[in-house]
């Protein structure tokens, strides 16, 4: 595993910015394993790797209930939210294999624990820890290089 980023962002803005920047400095395909508590900002975090994509990030939004969206065309931004899946099979049945094909796009999944069994090794972890209302800290790694 090896580190990319520590840092302490002190608002939504910062943590978007960091996503975004992240974003354009990547070889696509790639999937983002975004991982904190309930509020730390993982949603904030794609929609800054929908800007870095120059994606309308208003059109983001928590993957929640749909489980699965799909923003933009070539390059493309997967966002899936495991939190409300009770085990990986489910995110299998609709279409795990395809998506983790696509070769245009960066996969950025919220609750990635929820589906560690069928998560590629070869992933960039994002875990976002909440200082206070508006400090997050963000460390960056890269698994299975």
């Amino acid at each position: 595993m090896e580190q990319i980023i520590s840092t302490i962002t002190d608002n939504a803005e910062q943590t978007k910015e960091l996503a975004g920047e992240l974003a354009k400095s990547i070889s696509l395909p790639a999937i983002f394993a975004i991982t904190g508590q309930l509020g730390a900002g993982k949603t904030q975090f794609v929609k800054g790797l929908g800007r870095g994509l120059e994606l309308d990030e208003r059109e983001i939004c928590s993957a929640s209930f749909i489980v699965i969206a799909e923003y933009g065309q070539s390059p493309s931004l997967i966002h899936i939210d495991a939190y409300r899946l009770e085990e990986p099979g489910e995110l299998i049945d609709i279409g795990w294999d395809e998506i983790i094909e696509a070769r245009d796009a960066i996969i950025a999944i919220e609750w990635p624990e929820k589906i560690a069994s069928i998560m590629p090794k070869n992933r960039i972890d994002v875990n976002i820890e909440i200082i206070d209302e508006n400090r997050r800290k963000i460390i960056v790694t890269k698994s299975g290089v």
